[in-house]
């Protein structure tokens, strides 16, 4: 059902709901989530039961398994097991200030630019809106309990809650949560590999590069990244029948691929940089690595046979070139022997590696083979 564009989005569709809560004042804009556990009836007819009405005996719930319609008719306030299962923002002022269960108007989140609720100072096309447990505005998206669902379309600062216009839409960013419990995969099927999110594209242009993904994430203010701006964790609780990697990266070339040569870097599976602007910030005393490895294993039920920071196993051809290829001795700040150092197994060609054990520097000899 389309309104009128004056004053309301064209695009925005309304859905009559029936509002829960009996504490609680009703605010224009306000979110409200599915009561997604519900066996309270809303049609008074018990659908486990069935036959005639007049024969049930308890009309007002229906048993789970049974599709009780209040899945998706009863709403309520947002608490950290139903922001999954959020509906809308309540429509219009008609229920503003009103107290107590009741039917009402929500705009459900399908795009459209409508009123929401909100406390924060946003910015046309820019901040983010998130529905929060037990909030009745959109705030800030937090770490736990939270859900981005929108986008403000105004510039306003609200720091006392109040409305702005927003695109209202659950498509933009990804939640796949349950307050805190992972969603699951049945084991119905326990030969066929699993897969949830999946992405397979084909560039047939000539482009400078080619993406499937791009992300970005800029901190701001006091904001920090520890332990990864992107983190990819993997639970281990079972015994698993194969190796555990939590994190592969595959480059294929194909019997009709072929790959450029690079004087200076490689073709690789995985390309880390550390970079700065032209305006050079200060990084006086900081420490900077491209690579980070840290192993934090508790021992005391049966220590590992092997644990180290890099395994190398055999491959096609099963040897290498080299352990590593530096572009000069320059670029992992090594330098030639000097002459006091050499003695009679030295050369003046050999060269000095530093590498730091705490803070003391110590050297690793490379030297040409006689």
């Amino acid at each position: 059902m389309a309104f009128s564009q004056f004053g309301t989005n064209s695009n925005a569709r309304r859905k009559r709901v029936y509002y829960t809560e009996t504490g609680t004042t009703i605010r224009e804009g306000m979110p409200v989530c599915y009561e997604f556990d519900a066996t309270t009836n809303v049609l008074n007819y018990d659908k486990g039961a069935g036959g005639d009405v007049q024969c049930q005996t308890s009309r007002s719930t229906t048993a789970e398994g049974n599709q009780n319609e209040g899945k998706f008719m009863r709403v309520e306030d947002p608490d950290a097991n139903n922001i999954q299962y959020f509906a809308g923002v309540v429509a219009g002022s008609s229920y503003a200030g009103l107290t107590g269960a009741r039917w009402l108007d929500i705009y459900i989140p399908n795009g459209a630019i409508v009123p929401v609720r909100t406390d924060l100072n946003c910015l046309v096309g820019q901040t983010i809106l998130a529905v929060t447990t037990a909030n009745q505005e959109l705030g800030v998206p937090l770490a736990t309990d939270s859900r981005a669902v929108a986008v403000a379309e105004e510039t306003v600062d609200r720091g006392t809650a109040g409305l702005v216009l927003a695109r209202l839409s659950l498509d933009q960013f990804m939640y796949q949560d349950h307050g805190g419990t992972a969603l699951s995969v049945d084991d119905a099927d326990t030969s066929t590999p699993s897969l949830v999110n999946h992405a397979n594209i084909e560039f047939l242009g000539s482009a400078t590069y080619s993406r499937v993904l791009y992300m970005i994430g800029e901190l701001k203010g006091t904001s920090a990244a520890l332990n990864g701006m992107f983190k990819f964790r993997t639970y281990v609780n079972c015994t698993p029948v194969s190796l555990v990697q939590v994190l592969c990266a595959n480059l294929h070339i194909k019997s009709g691929g072929t790959l450029i040569f690079g004087s200076g870097e490689y073709n690789s599976a995985v390309y880390a940089t550390i970079e700065t602007e032209s305006a050079t910030p200060n990084l006086t005393g900081v420490n900077i690595c491209a690579y980070q490895a840290a192993l934090y294993l508790t021992e005391s039920g049966g220590a590992p046979a092997n644990v180290h920071v890099l395994g190398i196993p055999n491959g096609t051809p099963t040897n290498f070139d080299g352990l590593f290829r530096a572009q000069s001795a320059a670029a992992v700040g090594g330098a030639t022997v000097s002459t006091a150092d050499i003695t009679n197994q030295d050369s003046a060609s050999d060269i000095n590696i530093p590498v730091k054990f705490g803070n003391t520097v110590y050297y690793l000899r490379a030297f040409l083979a006689a």
